[in-house]
């Protein structure tokens, strides 16, 4: 089985006979109309043997210009040693061309074949050197214009990489500024219920364990099927429940086939928090959150409601709405809205839309 790198060489080697193939027929279809405007007819195989010998000699000094132009290129600050290199370069192949040339011109009954191969050399320095000069400028120019657009795609996949882990590492600072955030919350619920209620602080120490654990086992993953997010939320909201007890009730709406989109991990935990820190605490009455999700046009809407304060709070100043704004911002680009509105009979509604992605199969 070829190597990776002998497989690479091959390709190259049949570039290089497949363009010098094509370079010869093509010359020597010019030389053949040529012959036959000016009325002096050729035989078409007699016109291909020749320019496909000249065109096969130039193939196998082909590796040799490349290696010059690899080894020597056209750029600063060694432009001048470089251009001077493949001049002299481009008359000593050019001549050696024309050497091999004048071994296989008898054979394909060129034009300037001489008595010996010395005559026929000296006959083809004296008709095509010039001209062949410029064919080892012409591999050299071909040479530096790969090794360029090979240079900008490396920049361009560099570039592309070092943005992938720029983003990569700043959605792991936002995980690990979040995460802290939010169990310093839920341990101040603890704190206070130990001064209420023991058997209240210890089943929210339970379901706190259960919680941290679910962030453990997704703090590796940028993302994570709804339905995961929807049971690390209903774990939050009990333990916020076993706080205000009857002040605080829920309604999750989300069809069970949108179950398996893939979200944001602790996309939800954030803006559920956020509606009861601000928007239920302090309240006399009742407070409702209702988490909805739905698929619009190709897209998967989340939203979050309460039915608190509304408008009237900064709620954009907080940790948890800052955060998810940066995340969705990381993660989708332009493709993403997160939106904070007026909710139907008072309150806040927190909207987020992102492309509906289903889970992969196992």
């Amino acid at each position: 089985m070829f190597s990776g790198g002998w497989r690479a060489r091959m390709i190259r080697l049949a570039i290089v006979i497949g363009a010098w193939t094509l370079a010869g027929l093509l010359l020597a279809t010019q030389a053949w109309v040529s012959r036959a405007i000016r009325g002096e007819p050729i035989a078409w195989s007699h016109t291909i043997a020749i320019w496909l010998a000249w065109a096969y000699i130039w193939a196998l000094l082909t590796p040799i210009a490349l290696a010059l132009a690899a080894r020597f290129p056209l750029e600063r600050p060694q432009l001048a040693r470089a251009a001077m290199v493949h001049g002299l370069a481009g008359v000593v192949l050019a001549a050696i061309n024309l050497a091999l040339f004048a071994i296989v011109a008898p054979h394909v009954d060129a034009v300037s074949v001489g008595p010996d191969w010395f005559a026929t050399f000296s006959r083809l320095l004296a008709t095509t050197f010039l001209l062949n000069v410029p064919v080892y400028w012409l591999l050299v120019g071909a040479a530096h214009a790969v090794r360029l657009a090979q240079a900008a795609r490396e920049r361009e996949r560099r570039a592309l990489r070092l943005e992938a882990q720029l983003a990569e590492a700043r959605l792991l600072a936002l995980r690990a500024q979040l995460q802290p955030h939010f169990l310093f919350n839920a341990l101040n619920t603890v704190s206070v219920l130990m001064r209420e209620d023991v058997d209240a602080a210890d089943r929210v120490l339970v379901l706190l364990s259960g919680l941290l654990r679910r962030a453990l086992d997704t703090s590796a993953v940028s993302e994570v099927e709804l339905r995961e997010e929807v049971a690390f939320v209903e774990a939050y909201l009990a333990i916020e429940k076993t706080r205000f007890d009857e002040q605080l009730s829920y309604r999750i709406d989300i069809d069970p086939p949108l179950l398996d989109a893939r979200v944001p991990s602790l996309i939800l935990q954030p803006l559920v928090e956020n509606a009861v820190r601000h928007g239920l605490a302090g309240r006399a009455s009742p407070g409702r959150i209702e988490i909805a999700a739905a698929c619009i046009d190709g897209m998967l809407h989340l939203a979050v409601r309460d039915n608190g304060v509304g408008m009237n709070r900064d709620a954009t100043d907080g940790v948890g709405l800052s955060n998810t704004r940066s995340r969705l911002r990381l993660l989708y680009g332009s493709f993403h809205s997160f939106e904070l509105t007026a909710a139907q009979g008072g309150g806040l509604e927190v909207a987020l839309t992102i492309p509906l992605r289903a889970a992969q199969a196992p």
